[in-house]
């Protein structure tokens, strides 16, 4: 198979929901079903919901493709999970990360019970972020445990430091390539 089938590349920009989630990873079946092994991904996102978001980290990771994955704006919430994904991960020297605890819907109305299995389901839901989070990045303990109370930015060179990425790096198309926007 010649160099061209072989990579591809992708750009989305999007909230981690079930339309945007499905159509990420439909793009990346599609080009392991095109026989594409390596696919370059400018990403940017500001998050959405976390069960989607750990839906489409656990998918990526399954796939025999390696993934290089670029933050060419903002990356924030449970977009960084997800980006956490890729087995390369690169950050544009403008661009940003931001975690922050999980947030619930309006509480107006509820019961204390299911305020109280609202709440349950948010701080599950810090643990799983957690657990990515440490598993695929050096984010320092004190960081994890400030964004459990308020939104943490990450700059570029801090995300050099926290292992977010490998280098402040800008996505480039080769020219002569295709670019697929999900």
């Amino acid at each position: 198979m010649d160099e061209i089938r072989e990579t591809g590349y992708f750009g989305f920009t999007g909230p981690i929901e079930p339309a945007g989630v499905g159509r990420l990873a439909g793009a990346l079946n599609s080009a392991v079903n095109s026989g594409v092994s390596l696919v370059h991904l400018a990403f940017s996102s500001n998050g959405g919901y976390v069960a989607d978001g750990v839906y489409l980290y656990n998918h990526i990771r399954a796939l025999p493709l390696h993934l290089v994955l670029y933050n060419t704006g903002s990356v924030s919430s449970i977009a960084v999970s997800v980006f956490l994904a890729a087995q390369q991960r690169y950050c544009s020297a403008h661009g940003m990360f931001m975690i922050h605890p999980t947030t619930m819907g309006q509480s107006e109305g509820l019961t204390a019970r299911r305020l109280q299995s609202t709440l349950d389901a948010a701080l599950a839901d810090d643990d799983r972020t957690d657990n990515i989070l440490r598993e695929r990045s050096r984010i320092p303990e004190e960081v994890l445990a400030a964004r459990r109370h308020s939104e943490i930015y990450i700059s570029p060179v801090q995300a050099v430091n926290y292992g977010l990425v490998e280098a402040v790096r800008e996505f480039s198309l080769p020219k002569g390539q295709q670019i697929i926007q999900i």
